[in-house]
């Protein structure tokens, strides 16, 4: 009986001790995820994207690069195929294709609420359009899931990995069953950016859809 009851007390507080673990790695990926988010003012990076139909199967195959400076600007330029630059000015954001010779602009504002946008733009508590879990972590990469309260929102859930070097990935799943996974590397946080590399001026004899922000 006496073993009994000292095995059982040696359970309890293995368990005890498991739940206060996930509890402070919990709270790490958290913290971070809101320092990512709230505190970091600059970053570059690369980055593989893939798309991945209903059935897992590889839609499209994608590289390219990222530059962020917060609040409300950024580059992300696909490299190859699909030559797409998307710019935001902090006011607007353009999307530039360079093989349709199409430049399409709306306010940020415009594309903002409820999207991985928000992400990105930084300035936003996160908690105010997602309901955030922190998930197991994966070959050295701590996942949270981010699901949006919005229930207009275009995608059903978006999956965010960080790791020692910052922001490692994500992956978005839309309502259509596909997934866009992300993959990011040559992380550099607090670089140096120049507030004149997010200011686009469309070539001259692209077609230009819309207004920009005034």
């Amino acid at each position: 009986m006496k073993i009994q009851l000292l095995v059982a007390r040696c359970v309890l507080a293995f368990v005890s001790t498991l739940f206060a673990v996930q509890a402070s790695a919990d709270t790490d990926v958290l913290a971070r995820l809101d320092a990512f988010t709230m505190d970091l003012k600059t970053f570059t990076a690369d980055f593989d994207q893939t798309l991945y139909g209903a059935d897992s199967e590889v839609i499209r195959s994608n590289s390219g690069s990222l530059l962020l400076k917060r609040p409300g600007k950024f580059i992300w330029r696909y490299e190859g195929a699909d030559t797409q630059e998307f710019i935001a000015d902090g006011k607007s954001i353009w999307v530039y294709d360079k093989d349709l010779d199409q430049v399409s602009v709306n306010p940020l504002s415009d594309r903002l609420g409820g999207t991985p946008l928000v992400l990105l733009m930084g300035g936003t508590a996160l908690d105010e359009q997602f309901k955030i879990t922190a998930l197991e972590e994966s070959d050295g990469i701590s996942w949270v899931e981010l699901l949006p309260i919005d229930g207009s929102a275009d995608f059903e859930a978006l999956y965010i990995g960080l790791n020692q070097s910052g922001l490692a990935a994500m992956e978005l799943r839309d309502n259509l069953g596909q997934a866009t996974q992300i993959r990011f590397k040559n992380f550099k946080p607090g670089v140096e950016l120049d507030d004149a590399l997010f200011n686009f001026v469309p070539p001259k004899g692209v077609d230009v859809i819309g207004e920009p922000a005034q």
